[in-house]
């Protein structure tokens, strides 16, 4: 008896975003994969590793961040990213055309 006072049938609160045309957008609604137009998130994250990459060689060093809060800038080395990787579909593009222009 006491565990069925405990439960809760409260309906889950749910939450409506209503976007204005003149509202800022979302920093990631405009950069998505060009091959197969996967949008990344803020929780999106990749690895400063050059291997299996067409970067040139490189002392990676393994960092783990979101290339775009950086422009495709390691925060661990500095290294300047030339190429970002599809988390999605595993392809690589050049960094600059993941930006959909405004």
């Amino acid at each position: 008896m006491l565990l069925r006072s405990l439960k809760d049938d409260r309906a889950p609160v749910r939450d409506i975003v209503v976007r204005f045309e003149n509202e800022p957008r979302d920093a990631f609604d405009r950069i998505r994969c060009p091959r197969c137009a996967w949008k990344p998130d803020a929780s999106s994250r990749w690895c400063c590793d050059y291997r299996q990459s067409p970067e040139p060689p490189f002392k990676s060093c393994g960092a783990v961040w979101n290339t775009f809060e950086t422009a495709g800038r390691c925060p661990g080395c500095q290294h300047q990213w030339a190429w970002t990787s599809c988390l999605q579909c595993a392809v690589f593009s050049l960094h600059e055309d993941w930006y959909e222009p405004e």
